[in-house]
């Protein structure tokens, strides 16, 4: 009898302050999960106050990776993807760690936007547990903090703030010193960032307010210990106090005077080396206090009632949507349609060009070896008359703009600056100096997609119904055969053809017009 080889999938979410991996199988049409594992990497502590991330940092990131490879190395038929948040989002010298990287685990790292972030975040609970017909949720890391309000399974908006349990602890709290002024300063801190919330957020009125990561859990441990305690001791009296006592991993719903609670006995503590907590890893007790002014922040500021732990987080929204579980594929679909429909494109006129590109892409895409990069041209294709809605003139310079600069659920930060690029450099001259400010191999990948782009757009000029037809061969890696077909307007087109080989000579690209 046949064995049936099951596909495996590896996710690993690389936060400010921890590393998690996640590895599951497809069992039935389902994921089983089969393993999960933990690293505190403490990233963003070492960030500098310029940007850059230490080489201690890196060192510890890269050791974690390189641990994390041998839980999968040997599994079949698995697919892997690794994404990484805000610190590695804001270091200034990341690429040197994601080359370091790629070495130990020869897979690209999405480092992912915050608002990405966020709605993986929404994603990975959505498939975890039910949801309320309107929900909050708050998910503290390292160095962000993401909310998220959402309809049932679909978010609706998402926000990404800079604070974190571990750089508010690096400012308020580094010296471990526990007072009134420290939690003070850094709930001020937090009130800034949470009162840039867009007017939705103060306005609803929530069926569930969830809270996930490492730092929500740990705050309710801590509360659960502080109730035991309490109540060991004859002062927990209260019918608050009795239904926090609960058994490790089982949360009550968290209360605003829980929290208020929790600070009282922090300060009285007086240092966080005075702080034991059995249920939490002393690394994760050293956060807590910031985690706390964040979160108490949180419930002031948009008046939050109470707050249920979600164990759910960012790596299942990967993993999920890794094995299509959740539709994946179709988010991003769904962005390039909402922002065509929000920007008002000629979707006839798009996918001519698009047809036209991916017509050009077969052509080359194996000799080329760019066919990993398919669905990049062809959103770019759709996409590219973005900018007409603010002026036709130079729209593609508007365009690359509005893609640059817009929130785009699905697409991570490098995807949606090549998309940007490629828009921004489809008609007219290149911007010379932004293609050749890139890395050599992400330089020359980009100039042959946007070689394809642009010639696309050039059969399709006039927006008539019957495209111009061109074929094209790649003589070597660096020269294209263009053959264009007879037609009245051929004379045009060759005009066309003529001033894209200067620039494509420019950027290192030969195109040999044939007869």
């Amino acid at each position: 009898m046949a064995l049936v080889t099951q596909r495996h999938f590896v996710a690993i979410d690389m936060g400010s302050n921890s590393f998690h991996l996640m590895i599951a199988r497809e069992q039935d049409g389902s994921l089983q999960i089969l393993h999960r594992e933990k690293e505190q990497v403490r990233l963003a502590q070492g960030l500098n106050a310029e940007g850059y991330l230490s080489d201690e940092a890196m060192a510890r990131g890269l050791e974690c990776l390189r641990n994390f490879g041998q839980r999968f190395s040997d599994l079949l038929e698995t697919q892997i993807r690794l994404v990484a948040t805000h610190t590695l989002r804001v270091a200034k010298n990341r690429d040197k760690f994601l080359k370091a990287a790629l070495k130990i685990i020869p897979f690209p790292i999405e480092v992912i936007s915050g608002h990405e972030e966020a709605r993986l975040i929404y994603s990975g609970i959505a498939q975890s547990q039910v949801l309320a017909r309107n929900n909050l949720v708050i998910d503290i890391g390292g160095g962000s903090t993401e909310v998220v309000i959402g309809e049932k399974h679909q978010p609706v908006k998402l926000s990404s703030l800079r604070c974190g349990c571990v750089s508010f602890n690096e400012r308020f709290f580094e010296d471990g010193t526990l007072t009134t002024a420290a939690f003070r300063a850094a709930q001020a801190a937090a009130d800034r960032q949470f009162s840039s919330l867009s007017k939705e957020y103060f306005e609803a009125d929530w069926e569930l307010v969830l809270g996930s990561s490492g730092s929500v859990k740990a705050i309710c441990e801590a509360l659960a210990e502080l109730a035991r305690w309490e109540r060991l001791a004859g002062e927990g009296a209260s019918e608050e106090t009795q239904e926090s006592d609960i058994e490790p991993g089982h949360y009550a719903l968290v209360t605003l005077s829980q929290l208020k609670r929790l600070k009282r006995f922090l300060i009285e503590a007086g240092h966080v080396d005075r702080l034991d907590f059995a249920n939490i890893d002393r690394k994760r007790i050293i956060l807590v206090p910031a985690g706390l002014a964040i979160l108490l922040s949180f419930f002031r500021r948009l008046e939050i009632q109470q707050l249920s732990f979600t164990p759910a987080a960012l790596r299942e929204g990967v993993l999920y949507e890794l094995a299509q579980i959740g539709q994946y594929h179709d988010v991003r679909h769904r962005t390039v349609d909402s922002i065509a429909q929000l920007y008002h494109v000629d979707m006839a006129q798009g996918a001519r060009v698009c047809k036209s590109a991916m017509a050009l892409f077969e052509s080359v895409a194996d000799a080329w070896e760019i066919r990993p990069q398919a669905r990049l041209l062809a959103y770019a294709a759709t996409l590219h008359e973005i900018g007409i809605h603010i002026n036709s003139r130079s729209h593609h310079k508007h365009g690359g703009y509005i893609i640059a600069n817009s929130d785009l659920p699905g697409f991570s930060q490098d995807l949606q600056q090549d998309l940007a690029l490629l828009i921004g450099n489809q008609r007219k001259k290149p911007q010379f100096e932004q293609l050749n400010a890139l890395p050599d191999g992400r330089r020359q990948l980009m100039v042959r997609l946007l070689c394809l782009l642009r010639l696309a757009i050039l059969v399709n000029l006039g927006r008539v119904a019957q495209s111009l037809r061109l074929s094209c061969a790649p003589l070597d890696t660096n020269e294209l055969a263009l053959l264009p077909e007879q037609s009245a307007r051929v004379d045009l087109l060759l005009k066309d053809l003529k001033r894209e080989k200067k620039h494509m000579r420019e950027l290192g690209l030969s195109l040999r017009l044939e007869s």
